[in-house]
Parts: C-alpha cells; structure tokens; sequence
C-alpha cells in the first residue's frame, strides 16, 4: 500500500504542474478561442487532483 501511496503523491505533483502549466498559459494567450479550450482542460485537471486527493486520503486512514 506504501507505493500506492506514494505513486499518487508523484500523480499529485505532475497534476499541479499541469495545473500551472495550463493557467500559464491561459495568462499568456489572447485567443479566446483557444482560452477557452485551455480553461476547460484546466477544470478537468482541477477536478482529477480532487479525485486523486480524496483517494488519497482514504488510503492513508487504512
């Protein structure tokens, strides 16, 4: 269970690059078309770290 635990913490940080990796470049861009695109793939990001952090933590009470 130690290298699942340990294999979410490593999704965790890839997550929070991408993260910031994304609002970068939303910041960057001035195509709203493409911001728009970059948004909807950050939210998704967003809501897979949330995931992964609640898996996270139920892991870690056992």
């Amino acid at each position: 269970m130690n290298k699942d635990v340990e294999n979410l913490k490593l999704a965790l940080q890839k997550k929070d690059l991408g993260i910031e990796r994304y609002s970068d470049q939303i910041k960057a861009l001035a195509d709203p078309k493409i911001n728009s695109l970059l948004e909807g793939i950050l939210q998704n990001e967003i809501r897979h770290k949330a995931e992964l952090e609640d898996h996270l933590t139920r892991l870690s009470r056992k």
